[in-house]
C-alpha cells in the first residue's frame, strides 16, 4: 500500500494541474505494484488539502456537480471528499483509518485548522499556528499574535474576525 502526499492527490484529481499526467501514471504504477486500489494519507495531509484547496479552488476545473456549488465552505468540503473517494484514500488517524470525513476523529487543532481554512486561506503551517493561538485566546491566555509573516499580516482582519486574535508586527 502507498501513502500519498498532498501534491500527488491534487495533481491526480485536477486535470489542469501541471503534474496531472505524471500523477496519473504514478497512481497507475502504484495500483499495479500494490495490487490494491486504495491509498493512505494522514490527518496532516487532510489539513494540508483543506489549506491548499481553499486557496486555489477557483482555479480548479471540478466536475459539474461540484463546480456549480456557490457556498464556498460546502464546495470545499465536497471537493476534498471527492478527492478522497476518487483515489480510495483512507485517512489514518490515531483513532482509525476512515474514508468518511464526517465521522473522522481529528486532533482538535487540526479540526480547528480545517474549519478556519475556508475563511483564512492560509498555508498549512500558518493555519495551524492560528489554530493553536486561537485556543490560547479562548482561554484568555493571549491576545496578540506577533509575526513578520506577510501572508498572516495580509489576513489580520479575517483572523481577528474569526478567532479574536489581534495580529501585530510592531
Amino acid at each position: 500500500m502507498s501513502y500519498l502526499d498532498t501534491s500527488v492527490i491534487i495533481a491526480y484529481c485536477i486535470d489542469n494541474d501541471p503534474h496531472h499526467g505524471k500523477a496519473v501514471s504514478m497512481i497507475k504504477r502504484l495500483k499495479q505494484a500494490d495490487k490494491m486500489d486504495r491509498f493512505y494519507a494522514s490527518t496532516l495531509t487532510l489539513v494540508e488539502l483543506y489549506s491548499v484547496v481553499s486557496r486555489n479552488i477557483e482555479s480548479y476545473k471540478l466536475p459539474p456537480g461540484i463546480e456549480d456549488i456557490t457556498n464556498h465552505k460546502i464546495k470545499l468540503h465536497i471537493t476534498i471528499s471527492y478527492f478522497l473517494r476518487l483515489l480510495s484514500i483512507y485517512i489514518f488517524s490515531d483513532e482509525a483509518k476512515l474514508t468518511d470525513l464526517d465521522s473522522l476523529k481529528l486532533f482538535y487543532k487540526f479540526f480547528l485548522a480545517i474549519n478556519l481554512a475556508n475563511e483564512l486561506k492560509l498555508k498549512t503551517l500558518d493555519l495551524l499556528h492560528i489554530a493553536y493561538a486561537s485556543q490560547l485566546v479562548k482561554k484568555g491566555i493571549i491576545r496578540f499574535f506577533a509575526t513578520f509573516d506577510s501572508e498572516i499580516l495580509d489576513k489580520k482582519e479575517a483572523i481577528l474576525k474569526n478567532t479574536r486574535i489581534e495580529v501585530i508586527n510592531e
